[in-house]
């Protein structure tokens, strides 16, 4: 169908984006000295599920909200770009009602983005404004489906079973702001992680289930000048 073929050229697209970011980072030369960053970060997710069904009509999700949290690493490419990466805590999902109750898809995964980050210049100001973007590879750690109070693991429900597939593979993009303290930095960020791939493991008659997440998260580091 015409919105099958455009929702492939969509996924293709973006996984080309990826590539290419992931190319110009290693490609881009470096004049001044090289700089690492470590820190920490956190915030809150607020994530909700793309479903359709078999027939491919949407169906309605009401969004889930979670601490999210975890390490990064930058890599210095100059004064304006930097590869980062990160390892961080991830809870999704979202819930829907069916049959006058509510059920909800309590995931959990361990994301790993690696992102190009591009500093807009500010002179001699302590603030930059920052954008990015890169892939999002996700590692599934829990899946669970809660009803009626009571949660079971995915797979052993029995209305509705979902066997889920990991990796997930999404895009995030996002912009904030980076503070310079001397040796440390203050990230203040949003980004948005738009994922590619159905996580339902079935076959693709039954529809397909994506993650769509908001995150919103401070992050402290410190810069080691190699």
């Amino acid at each position: 169908s015409l919105a099958l073929y455009t929702r492939v050229t969509q996924e293709k697209a973006m996984r080309r984006v990826a590539v290419a970011l992931l190319a110009l980072c290693f490609a881009m030369p470096s004049t001044s000295p090289a700089q690492v960053t470590l820190g920490l970060k956190a915030g809150l997710n607020v994530s909700d599920l793309d479903i359709e069904d078999a027939e491919g009509s949407p169906v309605d999700v009401v969004s889930r909200t979670g601490f999210v949290g975890g390490a990064y690493l930058q890599a210095g490419l100059g004064s304006v770009l930097t590869l980062q990466t990160e390892a961080l805590y991830s809870p999704k999902g979202g819930s829907r009602t069916v049959s006058d109750r509510t059920v909800s898809l309590d995931l959990t995964y361990i994301d790993v983005p690696v992102l190009l980050l591009v500093r807009v210049p500010a002179g001699d100001s302590a603030i930059w404004p920052v954008l990015y973007a890169g892939p999002v590879f996700s590692w599934e750690t829990r899946c669970r489906i809660r009803d009626a109070g009571e949660a079971v693991d995915c797979a052993a429900f029995e209305e509705e079973p979902l066997e889920t597939k990991s990796p997930d593979v999404g895009m995030a993009f996002g912009g904030g702001f980076e503070i310079f303290m001397g040796s440390f930095t203050l990230q203040l960020e949003a980004r948005y992680n738009l994922g590619l791939t159905t996580i339902d493991d079935a076959t693709e008659e039954t529809g397909s289930v994506k993650n769509r997440t908001w995150s919103f998260m401070l992050g402290v580091g410190r810069v080691l000048t190699l």
